[in-house]
């Protein structure tokens, strides 16, 4: 399976061929001088996360476990990865850590606000606010080397039938779609959109969907006409 983003940057979320068009919960991985995973997946789903982690790395090596926020589908899988990875920091808005008990943990904790950033040797992460998209604390990780930004549930898509790490159709009427189902069409939708329009990206690595690395600005654009 596909799982390459960029340099030193993996996919290793899970993906659901079925019902068409199918669908994914992601998580990634970034090798550097500390490694990082960003979100986890569900409690579900963790197991094949954590293969697809020690298919890359041994999981004592990592050293931050990130989360964008801590609903299920993104933070319910920390358990099974700190038990492997019990020297791993967790790092997550101060809003979401209040939330990190619910799945069974009390870690090591690094909060970030809007503006921070996070060094993990050549690869360095900005933390970008994006409240309700989709809860109060959700942050969006920017990783300015390479310039992908993982969105959270921002620009969640359904996984095509066969997963492939980049999609190549006009995911347009798809995006508009969920974005109005799961974080409604909101100022707050629309600060967050704007707060990436004015970032340099080259990748979108959402919670949800392939990673869309062509058309940006006219995707951030045509959501934009969505919201309030």
């Amino acid at each position: 399976m596909e799982n390459k983003i960029s340099d030193n940057i993996y996919w290793v979320g899970v993906h659901f061929p079925e019902p068409a068009p199918g669908g994914s919960l992601n998580a990634f991985l970034i090798k550097d001088e500390k490694i990082a995973v960003i979100d986890t997946g569900a409690p579900a789903t963790a197991q094949y996360v954590l293969g697809n982690i020690k298919k890359l790395v041994d999981p004592t090596q990592i050293d931050y476990v990130v989360l964008t926020h801590a609903d299920v589908d993104h933070a319910g899988g920390l358990a099974t990865i700190l038990a492997e990875a019990p020297q791993a920091t967790v790092v997550v808005s101060e809003g979401e850590g209040r939330s990190l008990g619910a799945w069974g943990v009390q870690p090591q904790v690094k909060t970030v606000k809007d503006g921070d950033s996070l060094s993990l040797g050549q690869h360095n992460l900005r933390f970008v606010a994006a409240p309700f998209s989709c809860t109060p604390g959700t942050v969006l990780v920017f990783e300015e080397t390479k310039g992908i930004l993982f969105t959270a549930d921002l620009f969640a898509c359904p996984g095509p039938t066969q997963w492939q790490i980049f999609a190549d159709t006009d995911e347009t009427e798809m995006l508009k779609m969920m974005q109005k189902m799961k974080l409604g069409n909101t100022q707050y939708t629309k600060q967050s959109l704007e707060k990436v329009k004015a970032l340099p990206v080259k990748i979108i690595a959402s919670g949800h969907g392939a990673m869309i690395n062509t058309n940006i600005k006219e995707y951030i654009d045509a959501l934009l006409t969505e919201v309030a």
